[in-house]
């Protein structure tokens, strides 16, 4: 009898442990903050990325040859329209010009004393005393001499340009980004010299997807973002649209006129968004709602509180917001907080905005 009393008291306790514990209770809905879907008015838009470049820029280039003897312009340096910036050596250049002068002076006399020889000539004529085929050559040489001049004068013309191409000079102001010349260096004609660019006016070639900017009206507003300034917005306007897509990349070039370019430099990267076309209503929701299965993109919708799969194509997409083109329709509530603890045709509890992420299911 002692030994069945320890086994009489586990069974006991073991009766008791079997009276207190909770009855068994089905899945607790998972907590998720869901939207109505509605429209909203929208923009079409293309974005591209594209380098900000100054809207004059010039490689300036030697004219005439000769060698360095002067360099006025060094990398960074600010120019003003009309500035010597390079000087040639114009010894030979000036006797040159000295030659073709004297060429000058030596046909006007020849046509002088061809002019002298045909008034002699019309007067002995009318007198009889010389042929009229006498006065025809008198006439042809004075043609000639006069021909004679003209070209020594256009020679000498283009000798006198040689005096003015030995100093290179600014052609606007601006910076001068690169410089390729050094003192001492003999130049032939056509000798890349330096690049000057203003930086006061910027513009930017962007290339667009046909699919999107086929439409792009001249006059389009452009808003840009720039790395090297970030949280900051610039604009622009579109000045000129290619009539023929871009062979090498198949996509139409759109040219952008920038505002505020004192606080841009040329060379800086740009990410560019290009209005494409007028104002229309889209159905747009939080991105963050929209989620990928199988190659397609997908949103939950809630029906009489349980959640539904369904395939949506999208449009747009800008600022964390997507634009719905098929799959929705205006009333429908779509989970947008706690997507990821939803199961397809299970039920969920709606919870308060910014709540369905921090309350546990």
């Amino acid at each position: 009898m002692r030994r069945l009393l320890p086994v009489l008291a586990c069974l006991a306790a073991l009766s008791g442990c079997a009276d207190r514990a909770p009855a068994a209770s089905g899945p607790v809905a998972p907590p998720v903050y869901a939207e109505q879907v509605s429209t909203h008015p929208l923009v079409p838009t293309s974005t591209a990325t594209a380098e900000i470049l100054a809207k004059r820029q010039s490689n300036l280039r030697a004219e005439v040859a000769g060698r360095v003897i002067a360099v006025n312009a060094e990398v960074g340096q600010r120019v003003e329209a009309g500035d010597v910036l390079i000087k040639l050596d114009v010894g030979r250049t000036t006797s040159a010009v000295q030659a073709a002068q004297a060429s000058v002076a030596e046909a006007q006399a020849r046509l002088e004393q061809a002019t002298r020889e045909r008034a002699r000539t019309e007067t002995l004529v009318k007198q009889g005393s010389l042929a009229q085929q006498q006065l025809d050559d008198a006439q042809d040489a004075v043609r000639l001499a006069q021909a004679a001049r003209n070209a020594a004068r256009a020679q000498a013309k283009l000798t006198r340009r040689g005096l003015t191409d030995a100093a290179i000079r600014a052609p606007f102001g601006g910076t001068v980004v690169e410089r390729r010349v050094e003192v001492g260096e003999y130049l032939a004609p056509g000798s890349p010299l330096l690049t000057l660019a203003d930086p006061s006016e910027l513009k930017a070639l962007v290339l667009l997807d046909p699919r999107e900017a086929l439409d792009v009206a001249v006059g389009a507003a452009v808003r840009a973002g720039v790395h090297a300034r970030p949280g900051e917005a610039f604009t622009g306007t579109v000045v000129r649209v290619g009539d023929v897509i871009d062979p090498r990349t198949r996509r139409l070039p759109v040219e952008i006129d920038l505002d505020e370019s004192d606080r841009l430099r040329p060379g800086l990267v740009a990410r560019f968004e290009v209005d494409t076309g007028a104002e229309r209503p889209a159905i747009l929701i939080p991105l963050k709602a929209v989620f990928e299965r199988f190659g397609r993109q997908h949103v939950y919708v809630i029906t009489e509180g349980v959640a539904e799969r369904r395939v949506v194509t999208l449009g747009l997409v800008r600022e964390g917001a997507a634009e719905i083109t098929s799959g929705l329709s205006v009333g429908d509530q779509v989970v947008v907080d706690g997507v990821a603890r939803v199961v397809d045709g299970s039920a969920v509890r709606v919870v308060e905005p910014n709540t369905a992420q921090r309350v546990e299911p």
